[in-house]
């Protein structure tokens, strides 16, 4: 078990357009750190050759991915997908899930996550694949039934922020050629926000003492260096070299990510500017008042 080897899994839950794949890179400039992107989406990404790791090559090609997801079992994607979906979400608190399932998903994350470690050499891997339906129970599945020594940072941006985005550009999904546009598209981020935050924290509750931590982006914007001395002692990592980085403008560059917002694919600087609350259009203030206000509350947004 390479738990053994105390290798760890920084999980970052929470909802898409919420500063994961910044602070995903942040991390990467860490020796001992190695990001992934959003993992959970890497059998799906593989088999669609115009998606790319963001190494530029697909998957099957790339150097990092390539040997694993063309050794993997046909059945093995369903599996992964039907234990993390939102919808068996109950199941896989209650441990309900077929004995079966549970071994071949045992396998799947061992093998994955130590082939992971093996080729970067890290003994942390950041995992961003966040509470969004697909991959609601991910961190929990991983903990229980994989027996990994998971780490849930539970990332949030304010709600306002996050909407006013896909207001703006629509679906990351939709604009990388994943899916074709639905309707009401830039209404589903209303309940989005909402669940994926509300499991994001059922999941932290779920996960054991000392391995569930809440960030807000916009403290990570206003003070690096104080949010990453938070997250290098949850997860035991010095961090000091990494927000000095910050603060003298350097560009960070992201692994070998699956998925994630299109800025993974450029160096990116960190902008410390202080976030302004932006207003939402008035239908969309009006829903997410009604949807979403508590979980705003409770997570610091007024």
């Amino acid at each position: 078990m390479f738990s053994t080897y105390r290798r760890r899994i920084l999980y970052i839950a929470g909802y898409s357009r919420s500063g994961s794949t910044i602070l995903d890179m942040v991390l990467n400039r860490h020796p001992d750190v190695a990001s992934t992107g959003e993992l959970t989406f890497l059998h799906d990404d593989a088999e669609n050759q115009s998606l790319l790791c963001s190494c530029g090559q697909p998957y099957h090609a790339c150097d990092i991915y390539g040997d694993w997801v063309c050794d993997r079992p046909r059945e093995e994607a369903s599996v992964l997908r039907g234990i993390e979906h939102r919808r068996g979400l109950g199941r896989l608190i209650e441990m309900r899930i077929p004995k079966a399932d549970q071994t071949q998903y045992r396998t799947y994350a061992q093998s994955l996550f130590g082939h992971l470690h093996v080729c970067h050499g890290a003994n942390l891997l950041v995992d961003s694949s966040k509470s969004a339906k697909y991959a609601a129970g991910r961190p929990l599945a991983l903990s229980r039934i994989a027996g990994l020594d998971v780490r849930v940072l539970h990332l949030t941006r304010d709600p306002r922020a996050v909407l006013n985005s896909y207001i703006r550009t629509g679906s990351n999904w939709v604009l990388e050629g994943r899916r074709k546009p639905r309707p009401l598209d830039n209404w589903r981020p209303v309940l989005g926000w909402t669940l994926a935050n509300r499991i994001a924290q059922r999941v932290g509750q779920q996960i054991g003492p000392g391995r569930y931590m809440h960030l807000r982006f916009e403290d990570f914007l206003a003070d690096p260096k104080a949010a990453l001395h938070r997250i290098g002692t949850f997860a035991e990592l010095n961090t000091n070299e990494i927000a000095r980085d910050i603060l003298d403008g350097k560009p960070f560059v992201a692994g070998h990510n699956v998925g994630g917002n299109r800025t993974r694919l450029e160096p990116q600087k960190i902008a410390l500017d202080s976030p302004v609350t932006t207003r939402l259009p008035a239908g969309y203030a009006l829903g997410f008042y009604a949807v979403g206000r508590r979980t705003a509350m409770r997570l610091g947004y007024g």
